[in-house]
């Protein structure tokens, strides 16, 4: 045998072994993906997996039952995927074209440009809560930041044509929420929902919006504000692919998520069938306290309300119900938190001139020397923190 002949078969012999070599790396690492799911690698299959387009949950469910994990799915054969085509997963050429378009690592590269993260539900970042409930999702895109483990957090949904007591309500509601050192959960959209997250960022708390759509697009546009502070004060949360389209039956779904990762559901204005009813019944599901604000009879966005009220939900009373019954807080607490939390120097001077017996507004803008513009918007917080009442137009009382 001359020595070219023989380089050539030491090199074919060499083969078979480089290429079972590659073939166990890979058996390895995909090992290694599905048994902690927490390496970055297995984070990039993951979003890549959930980020295909038209793909829910009962679909994902049904690919991980045939492949096991999202990289294996990757992986997969045109043979194996026309297969199962063929026994009627016509969805199936979603998956097919997804693979086409990009692959993992140019959807991270994505998803990374645009500021869009990801959690698989098999990372120690995933919201705990969500693990508790049925059908939690397989990873969540998101903006911003992922709500807090050790925060106790209010879900506050209601009506988007909501009246003006049913706003003055649920920015009560949120600034006792931030004032508390809670984080409040909510849709993003108009009416109850916005007004309480901006009232919760605007006190200086945390916010979290679930959206009906893709993380990439704002939905409603007319809040496109309330978006930029969520993802500054909290986040913008979603387990829809990015560019997911606002579709009418992605709204009851994200309902779950919610309730999901609330410890108690407010509802503040709803109609006898509203989407705050279905978040209220999976809140009801999950074990989350449901409570609801009374309204007045033959009021349509009181019907909901009172309807939950009737099944056995809990009537909100008062900021003071929701400090006491959803944080604990009681006694001096109470006393603290409104004074050393809620007060600012200004605050503290017009709290200092009320007395149990009215005082005017005259008066007390000549005692503080602050505009009326000012002496109005401290008291106006003075009020929502309970420390003070309007007993008469323009004239105030300080609560007892």
């Amino acid at each position: 045998m001359t020595g070219d002949a023989e380089k050539r078969k030491t090199e074919e012999n060499s083969l078979p072994s480089e290429k079972r070599t590659r073939t166990e790396e890979r058996k390895e690492n995909r090992a290694a993906d599905k048994k902690t799911g927490r390496t970055e690698r297995g984070e990039i299959y993951w979003a890549w997996f959930c980020g295909i387009p038209g793909l829910y949950l009962p679909h994902q469910k049904m690919l991980l039952e045939q492949y096991q994990d999202p990289r294996a799915v990757w992986e997969a054969s045109g043979k194996s995927l026309e297969a199962l085509e063929k026994q009627g997963w016509r969805w199936i050429e979603k998956v097919r074209q997804f693979k086409k378009d990009r692959s993992p690592e140019q959807f991270a590269d994505e998803l990374q440009k645009r500021k869009i993260q990801f959690v698989s539900r098999m990372n120690d970042r995933y919201p705990q809560r969500l693990l508790t409930i049925e059908n939690a999702p397989n990873g969540l895109f998101y903006k911003g930041r992922l709500p807090e483990e050790d925060r106790r957090s209010v879900a506050v949904v209601g009506a988007r044509m909501c009246t003006r007591y049913g706003r003055e309500t649920a920015e009560q509601i949120a600034r006792m929420t931030a004032v508390c050192g809670g984080q409040l959960v909510s849709g993003a959209a108009y009416g109850i929902d916005g007004t309480a997250q901006m009232m919760a960022l605007e006190s200086g708390g945390l916010s979290f919006g679930v959206l009906g759509c893709g993380a990439g697009k704002i939905y409603p546009s007319g809040n496109r504000l309330l978006f930029e502070r969520l993802e500054q004060q909290g986040g913008i949360i979603s387990e829809f692919p990015p560019d997911a389209a606002p579709l009418r039956t992605h709204f009851p779904v994200r309902n779950r998520l919610i309730s999901g990762l609330a410890d108690a559901v407010i509802v503040v204005e709803a109609r006898k069938r509203s989407g705050s009813l279905i978040t209220a019944d999976y809140a009801a599901e999950q074990n989350r306290d449901v409570y609801a604000v009374p309204g007045r009879i033959g009021d349509e966005l009181s019907e909901g309300c009172n309807e939950l009220i009737f099944q056995g939900a809990g009537i909100f009373l008062s900021v003071k119900h929701l400090r006491e019954i959803i944080f604990g807080v009681s006694g001096k607490e109470k006393a603290e938190i409104s004074m050393e939390l809620t007060l600012a120097p200004s605050e503290k001077l017009v709290y200092s001139n009320l007395d149990l017996h009215a005082r005017s507004l005259s008066d007390l803008q000549s005692d503080t020397g602050l505009s009326f513009s000012e002496l109005g918007e401290i008291l106006l917080r003075l009020e929502l923190d309970g420390l003070a009442r309007e007993t008469a137009k323009n004239y105030y009382a300080k609560v007892n």
